[in-house]
């Protein structure tokens, strides 16, 4: 289905979406095959048709526009809330994060405003950004960071983790949101640590909904009822109001638009034997296919089919047999797969 098209050598890190193919070198950064940053390359991150690079050891911070590659410096590191607007974390002596600015770097580099609060995590939403500090999340005003609700976690949804040691107790682990999935129909979907998701109306904050137990649809479940769960790597479809995700051989799927309180689990133990691996981490998807890989030793990828609900396709770097990592990222983007492996070798695949 796939065959090997191009191969990168000395790539550090990829960025890959349907409107560009960013390539980070120890020394450059690429786009689309041609050069707009030069340096010692430590950290770059893309928000929409935004570029945030630090160069030589934090000397420079630059936010370059992807569409007419003007660039221009910021004070120090940060998160992305908008194409206007960067927020700038400061820290003490004891590099504990004291305080949080908002700049406009559209409008002369204006600050909007100052903050003592700081973010763990941030999303936007409209004109407005959520955030979580402390287990707080948080729905405010981009302009003026104004707390419109807020919606406190704290101990409702902490859960039991198996103890290390077959004679000792269940440890309790405090509930925690490890990721912001995204809007659809004015619900905040969330992942927490425990595998589970929660969902918060948008204008009053109030929960709305809690999904922590799967039911087979198709196969069976495993080791002390395990029927897969939601990772970092789940994924919010906002055109089809899926919400998805593979751990192991298992898919996990909850439609939004339902009114159910389960989502529903497939296993796919069958072809995952076949192809030989465990599908865990996504790189990308599009309507009809998940392009993910294991991850660990494993030197294979695969295409796994959402309708048909297994893998279809797989390939494996040969180069990056029993290394670990043997695959450090896989990414998708116009349908092209590009897997970076153990050896900092980029391959990039395109369709037959």
């Amino acid at each position: 289905m796939y065959f090997e098209k191009r191969i990168l050598r000395e790539v550090n890190e990829i960025d890959i979406s349907i409107d560009y193919e960013i390539i980070c070198y120890s020394d450059r950064i690429t786009i689309d095959k041609g050069e707009i940053v030069s340096g010692n390359i430590n950290y770059f991150k893309r928000f929409e048709n935004r570029l945030l690079v630090e160069i030589n050891d934090g000397e420079s911070v630059y936010i370059y526009n992807l569409e007419d590659y003007s660039k221009f410096r910021i004070e120090k590191q940060g998160e992305f809330l908008t194409n206007k607007i960067i927020l700038l974390g400061y820290w003490n002596d004891t590099y504990t994060m004291r305080l949080t600015k908002a700049i406009d770097f559209t409008n002369k580099n204006s600050e909007l405003w100052e903050s003592e609060r700081t973010f763990a995590k941030t999303f936007v939403f409209n004109n407005n950004f959520f955030s979580l500090a402390s287990n707080l999340i948080s729905l405010n005003e981009i302009v003026n960071s104004r707390i419109l609700w807020q919606y406190d976690l704290t101990t409702k949804y902490n859960w039991k983790q198996k103890a290390d040691y077959i004679d000792e107790p269940p440890v309790e682990k405090q509930a925690e949101v490890i990721k912001f999935l995204g809007v659809y129909k004015n619900e905040l979907w969330m992942i927490l640590n425990s595998g589970a998701l929660l969902a918060l109306n948008t204008e009053t904050g109030e929960e709305s909904r809690y999904i922590k137990n799967g039911k087979m649809i198709l196969g069976e479940s495993e080791f002390e009822d395990f029927k897969g769960y939601f990772g970092y790597d789940t994924v919010l479809d906002e055109k089809d109001g899926l919400i998805f995700n593979l751990s192991r051989h298992f898919y996990a799927v909850f439609d939004i638009n339902s009114k159910n309180d389960f989502f529903d689990s497939y296993s796919f133990k069958e072809s995952s034997i076949k192809h030989k691996l465990n599908l865990n981490y996504i790189g990308g998807h599009d309507a009809d296919r998940i392009f993910a890989y294991e991850g660990s030793d494993n030197n294979r990828f695969a295409v796994f089919d959402r309708a048909k609900k297994e893998i279809i396709w797989s390939g494996e770097i040969e180069d990056a047999k029993n290394k670990f990592p043997a695959i450090r990222s896989m990414k998708y983007g116009g349908d092209k797969i590009y897997v970076l492996d153990h050896n900092s070798t980029l391959h990039i695949f395109e369709r037959e």
